[in-house]
């Protein structure tokens, strides 16, 4: 099941050919294009403006990675696309190790938010909140802009689910300051990633206001801070966590290190780079993220957006095993339209599964950080992550594989 390697000519055509073989009878189907087929350009539309070329990234493969999801269930190799050496070896120790302990678990709940009458519970980790501003002409009619918005919700609804196959509005909440109303839209977005489809949900909401709110108001400004990170509650892209119990003895033989001192690495990690401003209280989450989101058509711009929030924990187990765990509040993922409509991103999808699936994707992804942050805090912490990156990471020829980072 490894995938195969020529360590001696690793990126000669032979060892690259051997690759693609394997994957294709892994999977049982062709990825022209993901080995090099071109395709005409004009599929390109919509996805790039002046287009003189293309930026060729490699894509390497990692596992497999073994996931007990709820819409990701069983082994999977990874398509991930990098021009950071030691990367995909690193992570695709990590999935090894996943895989060795049984797998990872991942949790992935859906959108839900009760109908007046329906109880208390509130989860809103699989939607798009999209904010713009309505401008009012006086600042003291905002309590009589908050009465007609109330009585007429059903109405803004109508108007931005006219817009979309699959945006569905879900909320309405208001923002104020001074003559301005802010209005954050919470919607499901079903396979799409979502942004441009909510933008367009919020234009016609705004003209619905604008036609029917008389002299209340007087402008309005569509978008505000799409690429910008919310809150966890603000329901901004899909909720997913993963975690794996990593028995002591996997440990030791893969990574020559101990649980308590990975666990030491992170809270070092956490508490020392906090004090230089750091707010994301994860090792490296963006490096998974980025990797995937380039090799399966999602906007590299919301990377940031999805990492900034992502936790990871250590902890050590009295047996000397390591639960470790990495949670995603903000995933913004999708696989219909943007970038995954090109054939070699259509590829990488297929090759994971994921061709209209988001929330599988959501799912893998969260597997796929977890274990980068597993592999780098046992490199780290058996001090082999230096030795890694300066033969690995710099193609010294001839130089020794670290034994920790074997594929």
């Amino acid at each position: 099941m490894k995938i195969p390697r020529i360590p001696d000519d690793d990126y000669g055509s032979q060892a690259i050919t051997a690759r693609g073989r394997w994957l294709e009878e892994r999977l049982g189907r062709s990825f022209p294009h993901l080995f090099g087929q071109s395709y005409p350009t004009k599929l390109v539309n919509g996805t790039c403006e002046n287009v003189v070329g293309f930026v060729g990234v490699p894509v390497g493969v990692a596992g497999p990675v073994r996931i007990n999801g709820v819409r990701a269930r069983g082994d999977y190799v990874v398509p991930l696309a990098t021009t950071e050496g030691t990367l995909v070896a690193s992570f695709s120790r990590g999935m090894r190790i996943i895989s060795e302990s049984g797998g990872c678990h991942v949790v992935a709940p859906q959108n839900h938010a009760p109908a007046d009458g329906d109880g208390t519970y509130r989860f809103l980790g699989d939607a798009l909140v999209k904010v713009s501003a309505i401008v009012l002409r006086d600042a003291a009619m905002a309590g009589a802009f908050d009465a007609w918005l109330r009585s007429h919700a059903s109405k803004l609804a109508e108007a931005t689910n006219a817009t979309s196959r699959y945006a569905r509005l879900r909320e309405i909440s208001p923002l104020f300051q001074g003559d301005l109303v802010g209005l954050s839209f919470v919607y499901e977005t079903g396979q799409a990633m979502g942004l441009n489809m909510a933008t367009k949900a919020n234009e016609a909401a705004c003209q619905y206001i604008m036609d029917n709110a008389g002299d209340l108001v007087c402008d309005f400004f569509n978008t505000l801070g799409g690429d910008k990170r919310f809150v966890p509650d603000e329901a901004k892209g899909r909720y997913v966590s993963a975690s794996v119990r990593i028995p002591r003895k996997v440990i030791g033989a893969t990574m020559r290190t101990s649980a308590v001192r990975m666990a030491r690495f992170l809270g070092a990690c956490n508490s020392l780079l906090a004090q230089r401003g750091a707010t994301a209280p994860n090792i490296h989450v963006s490096n998974a993220l980025t990797a995937l989101f380039i090799a399966c058509g999602q906007d590299p711009a919301f990377v940031t957006v999805s990492f900034k929030n992502a936790s990871t924990v250590f902890e050590p187990q009295d047996d000397g095993d390591l639960l470790a765990s990495v949670t995603l509040p903000n995933m913004i993922v999708g696989t219909v339209g943007g970038g995954t409509r090109l054939p070699v991103q259509q590829e990488c999808l297929a090759v994971i599964g994921c061709e209209s699936d988001a929330r599988k994707l959501a799912e893998i992804a969260a597997a796929v950080a977890l274990a980068g942050e597993i592999s780098v805090a046992g490199a780290i912490t058996a001090k082999e992550f230096t030795r890694a990156h300066t033969t690995i990471g710099r193609g010294v020829s001839g130089a020794p594989r670290p034994a920790g980072l074997k594929s």
